[in-house]
């Protein structure tokens, strides 16, 4: 019988989760901005405000992948 690890996710990761679990899909964060805020989570970084505010910074219109939607 194969033995099953249960690695249990700390309580920060958990609020992670269910944080991204809630913008995404949300028209004001795109992809490249969610991952920007996940690779920021992933190293720590979401306590620093200039980093949070480099990563959710609209880009101008036409360098991101959902430019042209809605035109």
């Amino acid at each position: 019988m194969k033995e099953e690890k249960h690695i249990e996710k700390s309580l920060l990761e958990q609020i992670f989760d269910e944080m991204f679990a809630n913008i995404e899909g949300r028209k004001e964060f795109d992809t490249q901005t969610l991952g920007k805020l996940r690779g920021l989570a992933a190293k720590g970084g979401l306590n620093k405000f200039v980093e949070i505010n480099e990563a959710i910074k609209p880009t101008p219109r036409g360098e991101h992948e959902n430019s042209g939607v809605g035109n």
